[in-house]
C-alpha cells in the first residue's frame, strides 16, 4: 500500500501570516494527487515540542502508524515543519518494524538554496532544532529514495549527500483549481504578470517605464508602487489568485538585480521548478523565464514561452509578438494546463519512485 504525508494545513494556515503564499498549497495538491490514484493519507500533525518525552513521541508514532502494513511505502513531503527527531524515529520504525520504504518528496532542500546560511550553521542540533540546516544531510540520508524537481537538482543532491538510492525527477508542480472552474483562453496583452514575494524580488523596482507589469502579493514596501509601469493588483489566496489573471505573460524570474541575474535565489533557480511556473501555465499564460533556470528547456521545447538571458531581452520580444503568435501558443498551453491541473507529473514521478525502491531490477 502507498501512503502520502498530509499535514493539518487548514488549521496551521489560520494563524500563519504566510497563509497567502504557495507554501501549503503545493503540499495539499500533492497529497490530493496521490490520493486520487489510491494512496492513503498519512496524517502528520504539525507541531514543535523540542523536549517532547519519549513516551509522548512513541504514542504519536503508534497512532499514525496504526493502519500501516508490512512492506508499505510512505512518500513523506519534506520539509515537514515538525521536530526532526520525530521524523527520524518514524523512518526507523517503518524500516525496522514494518520493513517498509520511505521516499522523500523534496519541496526544497534549503542548504542548496541558502548556501551561505547553511555554511554558517555549525552548532545547531540537527534532530532537535526545527530549522537547522544540519538536519537536511542527516535526515535525507535515511530515505530509500527521493523525488526532486529536475535532473540538475538530482545531480546537486547526489553531490551534496553522495546519495546512492534512486532519485526520480518530477518536473512542474501541480496546481489545482476549483473542480468546476472553466479555464478560458487568456487575452492577448503586451504585459507581464508577477505573482510572489514582491519585497524579495529586488529587480522589480528597476522595471523600465516602457514595460507594463501587474504584480500580485503582499503589499510592497518602498517606491515600487510609484513606478508608472507597475500596477499592484493585491494579495489573494493561492486558490483565488488565478481568477485575477486576465491575460499577458507570466514572469518566472529570481535575481537581486535587474541588470544581472545574481543572488542565492537566482542560483537556486538553476535547479528548481518554481511553483509560480505552474500557476501561470495552469491559466494558460505563456511565460518568460531565465535561460539558465531548470525549467527553461522544457518551456521552450514545449512552446510554452520564451527563455532569455536578461530581463532587458524581454520587451523587444514582447513588442514583436502578435495576437496570432499568442493564439498559436495556446494549443500547447491547453495540454500542459490540463496535465498540471490533474497532477500527471506528480503521479507519474511518484509511481516511478515507488517501483524504484521496491523492485531491485527496476532501472531507475
Amino acid at each position: 500500500m502507498l501512503w502520502v504525508s498530509r499535514g493539518n494545513y487548514m488549521a496551521v494556515k489560520a494563524g500563519d501570516e504566510n497563509n497567502r503564499t504557495a507554501m501549503y498549497k503545493a503540499r495539499e495538491d500533492y497529497a490530493a494527487d496521490l490520493m486520487a490514484i489510491g494512496a492513503q493519507p498519512f496524517d502528520l500533525f504539525i507541531y514543535y515540542w523540542r523536549d517532547e518525552p519519549d513516551e509522548s513521541v512513541n504514542g504519536r508514532l503508534d497512532g499514525i502508524l496504526s493502519g500501516f502494513h508490512l512492506n508499505d511505502t510512505l512518500i513523506l513531503q519534506v520539509p515537514a515543519f515538525v521536530r526532526p527527531l520525530n521524523l527520524k524515529l518514524l523512518i526507523i520504525k517503518i524500516h525496522e518494524a514494518y520493513h517498509g520504504k520511505v521516499i522523500g518528496l523534496v519541496h526544497d532542500y534549503y542548504p542548496l538554496w541558502n548556501v551561505a546560511a547553511a555554511k554558517e550553521d555549525t552548532d545547531s542540533d540537527p534532530w532537535l532544532d526545527q530549522f537547522s540546516y544540519r538536519t537536511y544531510p542527516a535526515l535525507f540520508s535515511m530515505f530509500d529514495g527521493l523525488i526532486v524537481h529536475s535532473e540538475s537538482y538530482k545531480k546537486a543532491i547526489q553531490k551534496e549527500l553522495n546519495f546512492k538510492g534512486p532519485i526520480v525527477t518530477q518536473g512542474p508542480f501541480s496546481y489545482h483549481l476549483a473542480p468546476d472552474e472553466d479555464i478560458t483562453e487568456p487575452n492577448f496583452k503586451k504585459k507581464l504578470v508577477f505573482a510572489g514575494n514582491i519585497n524579495k524580488s529586488k529587480y522589480l523596482d528597476k522595471i523600465p517605464s516602457s514595460w507594463h507589469l501587474d504584480i500580485f502579493g503582499k503589499k510592497p514596501e518602498g517606491d515600487i508602487l510609484n513606478l508608472e509601469s507597475v500596477v499592484y493588483k493585491g494579495s489573494f489566496t493561492p486558490t483565488d489568485l488565478p481568477n485575477h489573471f486576465n491575460g499577458g505573460f507570466g514572469l518566472v524570474w529570481d535575481s537581486d538585480s535587474f541588470d544581472q541575474v545574481i543572488g542565492e535565489s537566482a542560483n537556486y533557480s538553476r535547479i528548481s521548478y518554481e511553483h509560480k511556473l505552474s500557476l501561470y501555465l495552469v491559466k494558460r499564460l505563456p511565460v518568460f523565464i531565465w535561460k539558465h533556470a531548470a525549467p527553461a528547456k522544457w518551456v521552450t521545447e514545449n512552446h510554452l514561452g520564451f527563455a532569455v538571458d536578461n530581463l532587458s531581452d524581454i520587451w523587444p520580444i514582447m513588442e514583436n509578438l502578435t495576437e496570432d503568435d499568442y493564439k498559436s501558443m495556446q494549443k500547447n498551453l491547453v495540454h500542459v494546463s490540463n496535465l498540471i491541473r490533474s497532477g500527471v507529473f506528480a503521479k507519474h514521478a511518484a509511481l516511478k519512485a515507488v517501483l524504484a525502491v521496491n523492485e531491485s531490477y527496476n532501472k531507475w
